[in-house]
């Protein structure tokens, strides 16, 4: 997992796989980091970047649903989802709410 600060925007990219096992392996990372990045600031956004990944778990929906829900759907987005997970977004209910990114869009 990497991350990157740009202006007032922390951009989040992924491993290939999150599976549950590397979900829960990233996730406390994950909320402390951006717990840290948005102290007590407001207008700023979380950028989950999921170029290459090919496979997300429940578990992963979730997280994105909890970070959605502290940062609102102005400043949380989810980008260069791949057509096979962004059919997970679909059929979650995700795609409705959240904005999620196509790759083809993303570029």
């Amino acid at each position: 997992m990497n991350f990157s600060e740009i202006d007032n925007a922390l951009h989040c990219s992924f491993p290939g796989r999150l599976d549950g096992l590397t979900c829960s392996n990233i996730e406390h990372e994950l909320l402390c980091r951006v717990t840290k990045f948005k102290g007590n600031r407001t207008n700023v956004r979380l950028i989950f970047d999921l170029n290459g990944v090919v496979y997300i778990s429940s578990l992963f929906l979730r997280i994105c649903l909890m970070h959605f829900k502290t940062f609102g759907k102005n400043n949380f987005s989810v980008r260069n989802v791949s057509d096979e997970i962004l059919k997970v977004f679909r059929i979650s209910g995700f795609a409705e709410i959240m904005d999620v990114i196509p790759a083809e869009e993303a570029a």
